[in-house]
């Protein structure tokens, strides 16, 4: 992934903002949604595996529930649902990146997962602030001050040093130093010198979405390659067309208003994060200890 993200900045000397702005659409509409398309057959697999019964209808109908309870909660207290987003997205991505490296039942490894995909949200947002003040101030309805940013951006910097040091003195973490902190330079950089949408859209597909893929096609698969990806994308194509179509009836009424759109969109993403969240929990603290697995 560094060779690619070296690649890809690169590019972006050469691209233009509706370039960048379009390429980050096709990316997260096709490998970001896709990697969180196949819950309902790692819940499936997962529940086999601990020789559980599993139904589909009630994994289906929890799904539903979740992105209901999450969308009512934007609408009627945004100012709590965006805040519990970034601390369950940042969770998310320090939890995808670290598991291997953490022992699952390690004390203080959920902060310091949290901590670490803060971190890079921060990173993001901080450096970005010109362009991400508005945005947020528009998605919770609070007047949103750059130097918050800035102070998110220290804490969660500090909470993730003292995660890392308690995990280390009590060897419950292993840390490839000179890797690690070549990708944090790395996406530094990028954050620095592309646009907003595009320096998300690098870090969450190179370096989220794509190896979540692949520790799901080992997982059910046993392996990662062309043939299992393909049988991946057989299994999870009926709920990346549920949502592309969701996407896409949200365009057709919101085009005219982009402001609203955006905002929308958000909610909606969010919405369907949280119960991707949980199920990749779920398998990361249970089932990737298994023996069978």
């Amino acid at each position: 992934m560094v060779v690619i993200s070296v690649f890809v900045l690169w590019l972006s000397s050469y691209s233009t903002a509706t370039l960048e702005a379009v390429l980050s659409c096709i990316f997260i509409l096709s490998f970001g949604v896709l990697h969180g398309s196949n819950d309902i057959q790692l819940l499936h697999r997962a529940y086999r595996s601990k020789q559980s019964q599993f139904s589909v209808y009630k994994a289906v109908m929890f799904y539903i529930l979740v992105v209901i309870g999450i969308l009512g909660l934007f609408a009627i207290w945004p100012q709590l649902a965006l805040p519990l987003f970034l601390l369950i997205s940042g969770f998310h991505f320090g939890e995808q990146h670290w598991s291997s490296n953490v022992k699952q039942t390690a004390v203080g490894s959920t902060l310091f997962f949290s901590f670490y995909g803060l971190f890079i949200l921060f990173m993001l947002f901080y450096v970005q602030r010109e362009q991400v003040v508005p945005v947020l101030t528009e998605l919770s309805g609070v007047k949103i001050q750059s130097e918050w940013l800035g102070s998110m951006f220290l804490f969660s910097a500090i909470g993730l040093v003292s995660t890392a040091v308690f995990l280390l003195a009590k060897k419950l973490l292993t840390i490839r130093y000179v890797e690690e902190l070549f990708i944090l330079l790395l996406l530094f950089i990028i954050f620095n010198v592309t646009s907003l949408i595009w320096s998300f859209s690098i870090y969450f597909i190179l370096w989220h979405s794509i190896p979540s893929l692949r520790d799901q096609l080992v997982f059910l698969y046993g392996h990662s390659s062309k043939k299992t990806f393909i049988r991946y994308l057989k299994t999870s194509l009926p709920y990346w067309l549920v949502s592309i179509a969701g996407l896409g009836i949200l365009y057709f009424f919101l085009k005219d208003n982009i402001d609203q759109m955006l905002s929308i969109l958000v909610y909606f993403l969010a919405a369907i994060t949280f119960p991707h969240v949980l199920v990749i929990s779920f398998w990361e603290s249970r089932i990737k200890s298994s023996p069978e697995s």
